[in-house]
């Protein structure tokens, strides 16, 4: 079996390169091996299944591999896990026994939770949650065994979303956090206020806690920490992730130390003729031009996209993230982008912050609600940040990425025309304020 383009994964990288790469280039024979039944589906909505604000798991699924063959123009194959890569004589071998021959090569394998080597887990009752088959064993264990408690193990995005979710389902959580952090926030004033509204929604979060084992026994589970040992129905883990690339032993293929592929602008690795993206490769950070590991799926589906037009002869390059972010738990929301004051003193920046909290909407206005903010900027005025938490936060935080990617500076933002209603924002809005202060700040400096 030969291809163009044999694709190795699918969900968002390797499906936009396979339909980015068809769409410029129509005679391209391209092939998409798929380790899971599914080819396309938001892994994002998938803590939403659980109470329900997503209709279920199968409403994430984007296509069936059936739909995306006939309607992007690849073959699909799934049940194909790969087993090695022969770079020189350009064949791929899978772990079933097949073998493909590519022109190119798309990598694009994802990454797998982190599990750690806990006694309990490979019992029932211990969860992951990154596929649409996890979510639905959550459902139908939180139902089965009427789960009264919960334990999540890691407080960031996936853990901190499961939690809200399982929260509306009635159920008593307890969050524990290795490290001090939530939802990876390191700034301090955000992150405490982040970790107070939390807890007083009656969750049990443990921050600067140690899992040490989980062990369960009849149908119970024990967390034992570095602290205490807590009782409880199920444990989902949320720990993190790893690139799914232990696979590649070529050293040609250069690789972060986490296994993370190294890809330039035009989403090329240092084998010719092979490409990835997504959530088992670098990208590039625009500020300190640096390659990063950042797997989130907007930046999967654009890695792909420009993979595949450049499979396609179509020389077009990423530009690379400012790590754009946002989450919530409940009413309170989370968003940053570009660099927080600790990553731009780490990177070297001549950087300072200004400290704003001011309403979402018109004092007067019915639902007016809190809003912080952090402003990062060089002492030049050029913009390389902002951190949010608070309510209607997004089109603030986007207002500062697009600046922050035209090298906007605090003066811009002083004067920016935003639009104003009572319903909508002050007439001084948060972001308006942050830019005046930093003005200020930079004439005292």
């Amino acid at each position: 079996m030969k291809y163009d383009l044999v694709v190795i994964g699918g969900v968002a990288a390797g499906t936009s390169a396979a339909a980015a790469a068809k769409r410029a280039d129509k005679n391209l024979s391209i092939g998409i091996f798929q380790k899971e039944p599914y080819i396309s589906y938001g892994g994002c909505g998938l803590p939403y299944t659980i109470s329900g604000k997503v209709k279920s798991p199968e409403s994430v699924i984007g296509f069936s591999p059936e739909e995306f063959s006939e309607k992007k123009g690849a073959d699909v194959y799934t049940g194909f896990e790969a087993e090695s890569i022969d770079f020189k004589n350009k064949t791929v071998k899978f772990l079933n026994g097949k073998e493909v021959h590519y022109g190119k090569l798309m990598i694009a394998t994802g990454a797998s939770p982190v599990i750690p080597d806990f006694s309990a887990k490979d019992e029932k009752g211990f969860f992951k949650l990154r596929n649409p088959d996890d979510a639905t064993e959550i459902i139908n264990y939180i139902e089965s065994e009427k789960v009264k408690n919960a334990v999540i193990i890691g407080a960031g995005y996936i853990g901190l979303e499961t939690a809200e979710n399982l929260s509306e389902k009635n159920i008593n959580l307890t969050v524990i956090e290795a490290g001090n952090n939530v939802f990876g926030c390191s700034d301090g004033i955000i992150n405490k206020i982040l970790k107070d509204y939390i807890k007083n929604d009656g969750v049990n979060l443990l921050t600067e806690t140690f899992v040490k084992n989980v062990y369960k026994k009849d149908s119970k589970f024990s967390v034992q920490t570095d602290k205490e040992s807590i009782e409880t129905d199920m444990v989902i883990v949320a720990v993190g992730v790893k690139p799914n690339t232990d696979f590649i032993k070529d050293e040609n293929l250069k690789k972060f130390n986490n296994g993370a592929i190294i890809v330039n602008d035009f989403s090329e690795t240092s084998v010719s003729d092979v490409y990835s993206g997504g959530d088992c490769a670098t990208v590039k950070n625009i500020i300190t031009g640096k390659n990063v590991y950042y797997p989130l799926g907007t930046n999967a589906n654009k890695q792909g996209k420009t993979a595949g037009r450049n499979i396609a002869g179509i020389k077009e390059a990423f530009p690379g993230i400012l790590g754009s972010m946002i989450t919530k738990y409940k009413n309170t929301e989370y968003g940053k982008t570009g660099l927080d004051i600790v990553q731009a003193q780490a990177e070297g920046f001549d950087a300072a912050e200004v400290y704003i909290k001011a309403g979402s909407k018109a004092g007067y206005y019915s639902g007016n609600a809190e809003i912080h903010m952090k402003l990062i900027f060089e002492k030049s005025g050029r913009i390389i940040g902002a951190v949010y938490c608070g309510q209607n936060i997004l089109q603030r935080l986007n207002a500062v990425t697009a600046l922050i990617k035209m090298n906007g500076t605090v003066y811009d933002l002083e004067n920016m025309d935003f639009a104003y209603a009572p319903p909508f924002s002050p007439v001084w809005d948060i972001n308006l304020l942050a830019a005046a202060n930093a003005v200020k700040m930079i004439k005292k400096i």
